[in-house]
């Protein structure tokens, strides 16, 4: 009886493998500026303008045929820069995002992506963070693999278009918008 489930387990792992053989994955790490703003909606006495900061984290990339998930988690500076009669306010989002890609490759190299980024800030307002804790966006852009000059590398160009308010200010709405650049270094021998 246990040599028959053994072997119906080694059965089910085999025929899981085969139909698996396809998808190939890939671990990577990414580090680059952005350029954040946040859209004030409402009446506020300020006028916002873009901040350049950075953002780094790493990724898992899973390909099958034409069709990429990718899920990652990154650190990332939001927020932006408030103008207004008496000075200048910097805002400095600290947040822990998990954007969940899926791309389509149009031809090889490139990559069309576009999914939800869930965000969370580390700093609380007291702190200069937001009013809010948890930041939800929509992420495009286009992945880019430089596929002879430097194999290992890629290049990531993304807009993440902020859904939540992220206020601390009553009467005023505050919406992240922010876009990276990012320097892919890939864990693996291209073909």
């Amino acid at each position: 009886m246990f040599k028959t489930k053994l072997l119906l387990v080694f059965l089910f792992v085999g025929a899981s493998l085969t139909s698996f053989a396809q998808i190939q994955g890939v671990f990577a790490v990414k580090v680059g500026p952005s350029s954040s703003k946040t859209l004030i909606d409402g009446d506020s006495p300020y006028i916002s303008k873009f901040k350049t900061a950075f953002h780094l984290g790493a990724l898992y990339r899973l390909r099958y045929h034409r069709v990429v998930l990718q899920p990652e988690l990154l650190y990332s500076l939001k927020g932006g820069t408030f103008k207004e009669s008496t000075g200048i306010t910097r805002n400095n989002y600290n947040y822990l995002s998990v954007p969940v890609l899926l791309g389509w490759v149009p031809t090889e190299g490139l990559v069309l992506q576009a999914g939800p980024e869930f965000s969370y800030a580390l700093n609380t307002p007291t702190s200069g963070g937001p009013g809010q804790r948890y930041d939800t966006g929509i992420a495009v852009g286009v992945h880019y693999d430089f596929l002879d000059l430097l194999e290992k590398c890629s290049l990531h160009l993304r807009y993440i278009y902020g859904l939540n308010n992220v206020s601390n200010v009553a009467g005023a709405n505050y919406y992240n918008r922010t876009f990276q650049v990012s320097l892919v270094y890939n864990f693996y021998k291209k073909k």
